[in-house]
């Protein structure tokens, strides 16, 4: 057997198999599902305008031209900008019973994940965390002031974050997931961002800005910087977006 049949993440994948002919089990016993969504009650929240959606390329010339971009200016972006790309990642679409349908798709339309944003260039705004709170379409100040230079040595010293108008950060929330999934479950929290993040890097490309995403960062070195306890809740993936 080659090595990396014996690593972790190739056995998850192994042990997460559904088979025909072997009933689904596990020992994780009863999975409470947490709240769909995460709110910070106490947070000056900011409402984002809305989205102008006929800005930029049609689709297919963003699928041509989409390409993971490391160099921005040091221009700012407009909040209408910022509004934008937030609605291309996680816009509510249309809401069925409980369920607020976005723009990207997810396993059970659960969302197991939440935005964050660095907010670094963008008019109007003060520099800082921010949290999306989907319902509302608005922005939960968590914390102000210049944080470039931690969230750049978090990303394993990629400059580019420092340097982008805003960096968008995802984090998972496995039991929103697991709670209906199971074991199988933590698939679907990657599937789901990976769909979030084409979204953002088709909307940059159609309003003629640069983004990359980034998976290489110290994990715990985020989720401080979140104040997120990095085991119920933590940062697996981050996009910097900035004006060429």
């Amino acid at each position: 057997m080659e090595n990396y049949h014996r690593g972790l993440g190739f056995r998850y994948l192994l042990d997460t198999k559904y088979h025909r002919d072997k009933p689904v089990k596990d020992d994780l016993g009863f999975l409470p599902p947490p709240p769909a969504e995460k709110s910070y009650f106490n947070a000056p929240r900011f409402p984002l305008p809305e989205p102008k959606l006929d800005l930029g390329h049609n689709l297919w010339e963003c699928l041509r031209k989409r390409r993971s971009i490391r160099k921005y200016s040091n221009q700012p972006i407009t909040v209408t900008d910022l509004s934008n790309l937030v609605w291309a990642t996680q816009g509510v679409t249309e809401k069925i019973g409980r369920h607020l349908l976005r723009t990207a798709p997810s396993a059970g339309a659960l969302y197991p994940f939440e935005t964050y944003l660095y907010i670094n260039n963008v008019e109007g705004l003060e520099k800082g965390f921010y949290h999306l709170h989907v319902a509302s379409f608005s922005l939960e100040q968590l914390k102000t002031g210049e944080f470039s230079r931690e969230l750049t040595a978090a990303a394993l010293g990629q400059t580019m974050v420092g340097r982008a108008a805003v960096v968008f950060l995802w984090s998972a929330v496995p039991l929103r997931c697991m709670a209906k999934y199971r074991n199988r479950g933590i698939r679907y929290i990657f599937l789901d961002l990976g769909h979030v993040c084409q979204n953002l890097q088709l909307a940059a490309t159609a309003m003629g800005m640069g983004s990359c995403p980034i998976g290489a960062f110290f994990d715990d070195e985020l989720n401080n910087l979140l104040e997120l306890d990095g085991v119920d809740e933590t940062i697996v993936y981050m996009n910097p977006v900035g004006k060429l």
